[in-house]
């Protein structure tokens, strides 16, 4: 069993600053860390999990959070690369993997998260809709993530159409749309 470098997880997340916020002129002072980010992904997950519990559909909101808690686990080992070059490099996901085992905590979760059960589906949901919700925070400080915001923006319209996120397609527009003015 490998030893869980509990303190580079902690640490990790809260001092790693997002790559593409900065890359869009979002000084690092003001830049959402990977534990912000996966802390919001994480009170999404559980609105949403709660929002489909309530159409039944047989779902585990702690699961859905601890997913999205810990869907950025190996960014504390590896850093938090840009999506350019995630884009190309085919073994991305085994280098996480790596990084996870190495780090001794949250494999589980991670395969979980990749092979998209229900609840690593709204993990996914939860924390592209954390990414956007982030993005339209910066575009109201004047930061230029426009290009963030579509990506995004179009991601999300699909995904809430798919079973069962178009049970609660009207709560996930507003949180689209509305949460954040």
């Amino acid at each position: 069993m490998t030893d869980i470098d509990l303190e580079r997880i902690l640490s990790g997340g809260k001092n790693l600053v997002r790559t593409g916020w900065m890359q869009r002129g979002v000084p690092p002072s003001v830049g959402e860390t990977v534990a912000q980010h996966s802390w919001e992904a994480g009170i999404l997950a559980y609105y949403i999990s709660k929002k489909l519990k309530e159409k039944g559909v047989n779902v585990s909101p702690e699961k859905a959070v601890t997913i999205a808690v810990f869907h950025d686990i190996g960014e504390t080992l590896l850093g938090d690369l840009p999506k350019w070059a995630t884009d190309r490099l085919p073994q991305k996901e085994e280098i996480e993997k790596e990084a996870i085992k190495q780090l001794g905590l949250g494999e589980e979760l991670f395969e979980e998260y990749k092979n998209m059960s229900l609840e690593g589906q709204i993990a996914k949901l939860s924390e592209m809709l954390a990414t956007y919700l982030q993005a339209k925070r910066y575009l109201r400080q004047g930061y230029d993530v426009k290009e963030i915001m579509e990506t995004y923006f179009s991601v999300l319209q699909e995904m809430k159409r798919r079973s069962p996120f178009n049970l609660i397609e009207n709560q996930i527009d507003f949180l689209i749309n509305d949460l954040i003015k």
